[in-house]
């Protein structure tokens, strides 16, 4: 065994048998059983949803569902804003055995179309705000057969509405404490599809069974990894459902009988209100956030005594920004937390006690954890920078019908490979340095410089185009592009922001500007030097 190998302690809870549909069932019947226990609250509008209505809706969708024909082979797709009826089919899925394909509800058309092809689900549910991109991208897509809006009471201008389904498909004297969810090989069984964009451009569908996820269920109740709050504590969540990290972290919140106040929109006044209102205990922000609420004076006129806990995920937190938070909020520290879409939720996490500003936290229980020499492959100790490694009970299945890409980051002894640069000091608390990977994280979304580049040679006046992130206080990194024009022709920079924005989703636009330059700098092999590319858009002045 090699001694610069991680793993993670032993879970302090065994794995709980079943699938993620059987756990989740068993879990929100029993505080379905709590009087007044809530599931779900929108901050927007202040309507609660209880566990037992949340038991009643999702045992009869499911119903509903194998009615309808939907069955342990089937993939449906959840398409809708943070609302309080998006995990009601999500979960229906889950005790079907039915794999749920979550879109990002910000896509245009075209980005619609290539998600929707990679899973090819039969049945799609969106909400009444998504329904007419998903109208448009539905005539290019015959496989989707039959849509349901989330939100709607009235069937008479749209597709049919979720309650009109359900009373239509499902007996009204059903009895869900009979229901019984479907059982099948968990290590196989794929339970949901999300997207993840890597550096080859286009997003691909990562898949994660029923294993990982009840795997996750297990951090969840880890009183060391994971909460020591008790059921009904109200948790604040902004962080978007389609998005691995709000997917599992709410998926997780259900399992421990949580109050989810949930909003589908940042808003600073209504955000700290609920964490008053509500007396959170808990909440969840992405680095974005952290670093605008390190400066905001707003937060000094609220009255946050019952707040414990503040969570950073999605992107590396830099120690300055969390201590100054932390002042803020009145809080010891805040929590970190390091994950892959690929490795279904957080793999290194803050354990309770153990927080080292800067850190992301250790090896959760399940995993194993390396540092990799970028050149030599070589196994790093401690205080070494490279690629960070990881294997383990939570890593993907593999992408969707994309067997090359798979391979490209699982190697043959099932070790992923992040693309993340970090190291681990001589306590075994890790750090993200950097990323091998182009990607540009914009504000908590991926954004993969291949994509645009693809769109920028799409037009007719550009002959090369490079595309890269560039640093930003307040976005994390604002996507920017060198451009090299035809002879002949005349661009402006406004022309070809515009030209990509009409074909992209608000994360992707070229904030960080455009540059025209002469020839796009590249390596020997023909690919683009990022480092030489940033260095000349950083002499530009951003813009937001």
């Amino acid at each position: 065994m090699n001694k610069n190998i991680l793993y993670g302690p032993p879970p302090v809870h065994p794995l709980d048998d079943g699938t993620g549909g059987e756990q989740l069932y068993k879990c929100i019947l029993k505080y379905a059983q709590i009087p007044g226990c809530i599931a779900l609250t929108s901050a927007h509008t202040k309507e609660n949803m209880l566990y037992k209505d949340l038991l009643q809706s999702t045992c009869r969708l499911a119903e509903s569902l194998k009615k309808y024909g939907i069955t342990t082979n089937s993939t449906i797709a959840v398409c809708s804003e943070n609302n309080l009826q998006y995990f009601i089919p999500v979960i229906a899925a889950l005790y079907i055995g039915a794999a749920t394909a979550a879109v990002n509800d910000k896509y245009n058309e075209r980005e619609l179309i290539n998600c929707l092809n990679l899973s090819k689900p039969t049945f799609l549910f969106c909400s009444k705000e998504t329904w007419p991109k998903i109208r448009q991208a539905k005539k290019k897509l015959d496989f989707i057969k039959k849509i349901i809006i989330l939100d709607n009471k009235n069937d008479s201008d749209s597709p049919q509405s979720l309650e009109n389904f359900i009373f239509q498909n499902c007996d009204k004297d059903f009895n869900v404490s009979q229901f019984k969810p479907n059982i099948f090989n968990r290590d196989e069984h794929v339970a949901l599809i999300l997207n993840s964009s890597g550096s080859s451009g286009l997003p691909k569908g990562v898949m994660l069974t029923h294993k990982n996820l009840a795997v996750r269920f297990c951090h969840c109740k880890d009183p060391i990894f994971g909460n020591q709050i008790s059921p009904g504590t109200a948790i604040l969540t902004v962080i978007p459902f389609h998005h691995g990290f709000g997917m599992f972290t709410t998926l997780g919140y259900f399992t421990c009988g949580f109050r989810i106040v949930l909003m589908h929109t940042f808003e600073e006044h209504l955000f700290l209100q609920s964490l008053q209102d509500y007396k959170v205990k808990s909440t969840l922000l992405v680095p974005t956030l952290m670093t605008f609420f390190a400066k905001s004076p707003l937060v000094d006129k609220f009255h946050l005594p019952y707040l414990h806990e503040i969570a950073s995920g999605g992107a590396p937190l830099s120690k300055e920004i969390g201590e100054a938070v932390a002042l803020r909020f009145k809080l010891k520290s805040i929590r970190q937390g390091y994950g892959l879409t690929e490795t279904t939720s957080a793999i290194l996490l803050t354990p309770e006690g153990e927080i080292v500003p800067g850190s992301t936290g250790k090896v959760v229980p399940f995993f194993a954890a390396k540092v990799v020499d970028n050149d030599t492959g070589r196994i790093l100790g401690p205080n070494k920078v490279g690629e960070l490694c990881f294997k383990g009970d939570m890593n993907m299945k593999g992408y969707c019908n994309d067997i090359k890409a798979t391979n490209a980051i699982i190697d043959k002894e099932g070790w992923l490979h992040s693309g993340d640069l970090g190291y681990y000091d001589e306590n075994e608390h890790f750090f993200i340095v950097d990323r091998l990977k182009s990607l540009i994280k914009y504000k908590g979304y991926q954004v993969a410089p291949a994509e645009l580049e693809g769109i920028l040679l799409t037009h007719p006046s550009i002959m090369d185009a490079g595309v890269t992130g560039i640093p930003d206080e307040h976005a994390g990194e604002l996507p920017a592009a060198c451009v090299v024009v035809k002879p002949g022709r005349n661009l402006t920079e406004e022309n070809v922001i515009n030209y990509v924005s009409s074909q992209v989703s608000s994360s992707k636009r070229l904030r960080g500007g455009v540059r025209f330059i002469d020839n796009i700098p590249k390596g020997s092999t023909g690919k683009i030097d990022t480092k030489a590319l940033k260095q000349i858009l950083q002499k530009q002045k951003s813009k937001l």
